[in-house]
């Protein structure tokens, strides 16, 4: 028993030792450890807050961009019917001016025509007149003659 008291003396002994010199440095440490722990979690809850702000700022701004590209998409579009209206209003008084030059030009030309079938079927008149005259009063003749320039001109109108 005496062994057993030595033992537990000593193990008292022990534990007041550890208790008075070894418990307090220990303590100091871990509270240290525990303060640069805790600076760590505020300073890293301090960046979640500020990641979340910046992620929040970043959808925003995406945002707006989505916007601003919306609109930029939606004037390309209003404008490439303004350009489409314009060409074909363009195209349209385009084609109504070549079908008004065309048609003063088959006026023209039509014109042109006439006058060069008037000169010939006057000419036609005035040989026809000069052979009816030429000719001797002769009625038979001069209706065939009167009847063949009636035919030629016939043929050129």
């Amino acid at each position: 028993m005496a062994g057993y008291i030595a033992e537990l003396v000593g193990f008292v002994l022990l534990l007041v030792f550890i208790y008075r010199w070894v418990a307090p440095p220990l303590k100091r440490l871990m509270d240290r450890r525990a303060a640069t722990i805790a600076a760590t979690l505020s300073s890293a809850d301090a960046a979640v807050r500020s990641a979340e702000g910046e992620l929040a700022s970043a959808k925003e701004a995406l945002a707006r961009a989505r916007d601003q590209a919306s609109e930029i998409v939606e004037r390309a579009h209003e404008t490439a019917a303004q350009l489409r209206l314009e060409g074909e209003r363009r195209g349209r008084e385009e084609y109504q001016r070549i079908v008004a030059n065309a048609a003063a030009e088959a006026g023209l030309e039509r014109e042109r025509a006439r006058q060069e079938i008037a000169a010939e079927i006057g000419a036609i008149v005035v040989d026809t007149a000069e052979k009816v005259v030429a000719a001797e009063i002769d009625a038979p003749v001069q209706r065939a003659f009167i009847a063949e320039a009636i035919e030629a001109a016939e043929a050129i109108a």
